[in-house]
């Protein structure tokens, strides 16, 4: 029975025990409910129970902390992944918006510069066909007098 001395003082024998009458009629203690041995034995028992409780509800928080900081870190780090994977999306959207708008300004660009030519075109052949009409007049005057 190890770890007894840091628990009070053991009772005393029966035979040193200092025998008080309350009634003259009686010559001793009426006897304990338990011996000695038997409250060490309880003791110890309440003692060790005590303890296996203590240390089973230290590590049920352990248990409860670890869980916690597993839960943390994993919820912290599929945060952070899922943060990753939605920047470098929108840093990809916003490439492709960007090289849509370059390529829409590009087509736009060329289609300015087309109609500008055509507009262009369209007026020599307008300059070019009175004196077309002018030849092709001639021609015919000149194939009517032969």
């Amino acid at each position: 029975m190890k770890g007894f001395e840091s628990l009070s003082k053991p009772l005393k024998p029966r035979s040193e025990v200092n025998v008080h009458t309350i009634h003259p009629t009686l010559e001793q203690k009426p006897r304990s409910k338990y011996n000695v041995p038997d409250w060490f034995n309880h003791n110890y028992a309440i003692s060790h129970d005590a303890e296996r409780s203590r240390n089973v509800s230290h590590q049920v928080r352990q248990d409860g902390r670890r869980l916690i900081n597993e839960t943390y870190n994993e919820s912290w780090w599929n945060k952070h992944d899922n943060d990753v994977r939605i920047s470098d999306r929108l840093d990809e959207i916003d490439k492709w918006r960007k090289t849509l708008e370059y390529t829409i300004q590009d087509i736009d660009r060329e289609i300015q510069a087309i109609q500008t030519t055509k507009q262009q075109c369209e007026r020599y052949l307008e300059h070019m066909r009175s004196p077309l009409d002018v030849a092709l007049e001639n021609h015919v005057t000149r194939d009517g007098r032969k």
